[in-house]
């Protein structure tokens, strides 16, 4: 595959049949252009229309993603004049790529290792199978609400709302892996030494079946992406909702 693209919010690499897309998550929140994020959709487009990759994997590992880098960046928007359309325009880039994701005839694996907050775990959703290291966790840092739960629609698609949110967001200051895979939102913990060896001996063991034969366990067929679709636009007028009333709180 001979794809030339050199982004500051992510970058690729390929072993065999398997990319591995190395993400920056700050790209939701980008102000300069949507240059990033067509960068990114184009880019899965190309892998989606390769046979030759079978299994994407996303890892937040990028050299740039730090969690306080990403606080700070909505925090300028949280606070900007026009703040309902700034979060708006996060939340439909969001979307964008979160359905792109699940549009896609691959497997798709994703891989934490950074610590993330409740937005970016709802990402992590489009996945097939979730994978996290063991001293990764979830921070439920909610200032400003930078933990608004963005992408929580996917759960009612993932068979996943006997997960009570208000114990997950509000009952400790953070979330671990353990408490995670108690609630079957990820399939598998490892060292954090060893995590990219062991995704990537799953990964290569997923590349040797046919995508029909997943698809045919996945039954991600046009109707249930269009419901999905609806639901996550739903929700970004009811969370800017919940974000108009937070503000108003503190004027």
């Amino acid at each position: 595959m001979k794809v030339n693209i050199n982004d500051k919010y992510f970058h690729f690499e390929l072993k065999d049949r398997v990319m591995i897309l190395y993400l920056n998550s700050c790209l939701f929140l980008e102000k300069e252009s949507f240059t990033h994020r067509n960068q990114l959709l184009e880019f899965l487009d190309k892998i989606n229309k390769n046979d030759t990759i079978k299994i994407l994997v996303i890892s937040n590992d990028h050299p740039n993603f730090f969690l306080n880098n990403y606080k700070n960046k909505w925090n300028t928007i949280y606070e900007s004049e026009d703040f309902e359309g700034n979060i708006l325009r996060v939340f439909r880039t969001y979307n964008q790529i979160l359905l792109k994701l699940k549009s896609m005839q691959k497997v798709i694996l994703s891989v934490h290792v950074r610590p993330i907050n409740a937005m970016l775990l709802n990402f992590s959703m489009a996945a097939d199978l979730r994978f996290v290291s063991r001293d990764f966790y979830v921070d439920n840092d909610n200032n400003n609400m930078v933990n608004i739960p963005k992408g929580g629609a996917t759960f009612i698609e993932s068979s996943l709302m006997y997960v009570n949110p208000v114990k997950m967001l509000f009952q400790s200051d953070k979330l671990f892996p353990t408490d995670l895979y108690k609630k079957h939102i990820v399939d598998e913990i490892f060292n954090h030494e060893e995590i990219m060896e062991r995704v990537l001996t799953i990964a290569t063991r997923y590349s040797k079946f046919d995508y029909v034969e997943f698809e045919a366990v996945k039954i991600m067929k046009y109707s249930r992406l269009k419901r999905l679709d609806l639901a996550l636009q739903k929700e970004n007028d009811y969370l800017l909702t919940c974000i108009r009333k937070k503000k108003n709180l503190n004027k």
